[in-house]
């Protein structure tokens, strides 16, 4: 999957700082930073990484454009997913 570009919306965006405080800027450092990402559902996609903290995102891709729909710090779980994936 290749992301060329990272679309969230300005509502989107002030729930997302308000409810997990993570700026629209980590989560495009995230997904421009070789995350390990999974498909979650239909069309949805779940991605972590980490730029300064460990992040989840998740979002929709249609074409090369990622529509963030939520992100949040990254669970334990989560983390060890990451590190265990990436270590390969």
């Amino acid at each position: 999957m290749r992301i060329l570009d990272i679309l969230i919306e300005d509502q989107i965006k002030e729930k997302i700082l308000k409810k997990h405080n993570v700026k629209s800027s980590e989560i495009k450092q995230v997904l421009l930073s070789n995350p390990y990402i999974v498909k979650s559902g239909k069309d949805r996609y779940m991605a972590i990484g980490y730029y300064q903290r460990f992040l989840t995102i998740i979002f929709e891709m249609e074409g090369s454009t990622a529509f963030i729909i939520t992100s949040y710090p990254a669970t334990n779980v989560q983390r060890k997913l990451y590190k265990s994936k990436k270590q390969r």
